[in-house]
């Protein structure tokens, strides 16, 4: 079986996937800073700056699946682990394996981004909410046992 790559190009490949996923890491750790003071002028500016870094990932991940297919591995873990060692170099699988524990750290900062974000974003619904006079209201039970709602507006003001 050919290896439709050098271990040369997986080396430079490798490579500028960990330079991004490093500088993206930092990125991601400056928006968590950004969403946990509401400072969402910096977030717009880093989003900005992650666009194109997650492209170039996504980029990479494709030119991998390519080589990939065309080695008839699959696409996966077993798949990568099988052509790294057919290209016989352990400097690669130290890589590999960084690249692969640089990934989870971003994936981890994302999510957690992802929730600080979607707290905000609940917060601020339920502010306008009750500026528009809609409350949430629990459901009670009345004395016969059904419940209804205890609907009230509170409006701050007309318009």
């Amino acid at each position: 079986m050919s290896i439709p790559f050098t271990s040369e190009q997986l080396k430079q490949n490798i490579h500028h996937d960990l330079a991004t996923s490093e500088t993206l890491l930092e990125v991601l750790q400056r928006e968590q800073e950004a969403l946990k003071t509401r400072d969402f002028d910096a977030v717009s500016d880093i989003i900005d700056k992650k666009v194109p870094m997650l492209e170039r990932l996504e980029a990479s991940a494709q030119l991998r699946q390519a080589w990939a297919q065309a080695a008839n591995k699959p696409n996966d873990e077993t798949g990568w682990a099988e052509l790294i060692t057919d290209l016989g170099t352990s400097d690669i699988k130290q890589e590999w394996a960084r690249l692969k524990s640089l990934y989870s750290e971003v994936r981890t900062q994302n999510e957690v981004n992802g929730k600080l974000l979607s707290r905000h974003q609940s917060t601020v619904s339920r502010l306008l909410d009750v500026m528009r006079g809609k409350t949430a209201n629990p459901n009670l039970y009345t004395a016969s046992g059904y419940s209804s709602s205890q609907a009230h507006s509170n409006k701050f003001g007309e318009a």
